[in-house]
């Protein structure tokens, strides 16, 4: 009897051990799902939901939503999901288009990252081909508004004004040594 009643009690402790352990394993985060909803009024509210790898929320995950800057990423958000497994930020109306981030869990491994708006891109600039670059110089890759013949009077100018004044401040230098007694 006894040994029925230990082996009874120790399979319902393995039961209650085999479930939680399942409810652990079910708790951890697998993924993060990110999401951004423009409101009438022009704000943007960006989602994130944690969920574990069958597909349910996961509670109390630590939560970091950033944004992409011209001087790199700008922390929005720093919480934990709530009872749901999601995390709730707003951005103001206006606000530049640009990569929102989330890293979620204890050391940021979850990551999800989308476009917010459209990204305008510069016109696309073109160099001049052979033919008008010919025109100007006769070296194809030297780009200048001015002919050669300019080019190197004006070089000669500046690198003479220069070689100039070290003259002068050496027959200077001498004129002093000289008149000194």
């Amino acid at each position: 009897m006894r040994l029925l009643r230990s082996l009874l009690f120790g399979g319902v402790v393995l039961v209650v051990l085999a479930t939680f352990a399942a409810r652990v394993e079910g708790a951890e985060p697998a993924r993060v799902l990110l999401r951004a909803q423009t409101a009438p009024d022009g704000t943007v509210r960006v989602t994130a939901t944690v969920v574990d790898a069958s597909g349910a929320p996961v509670a109390e995950v630590p939560v970091v939503i950033k944004a992409r800057t011209t001087f790199g990423w700008l922390t929005l958000l720093e919480t934990s999901t709530a009872g749901d497994g999601v995390a709730i930020t707003t951005l103001a109306a206006g606000a530049p288009a640009g990569e929102i981030a989330v890293e979620a869990g204890d050391d940021g491994t979850l990551r999800a990252a989308m476009l917010l708006g459209e990204r305008r891109v510069a016109p696309l600039r073109i160099r001049p081909g052979r033919d008008a670059l010919s025109r100007l110089s006769p070296q194809p890759g030297f780009i200048s508004p001015y002919p050669v013949p300019i080019q190197v009077t004006l070089l000669g100018v500046i690198l003479g004004g220069i070689w100039s004044t070290y003259g002068y401040v050496v027959w200077l230098l001498l004129r002093i040594r000289r008149e000194r007694p």
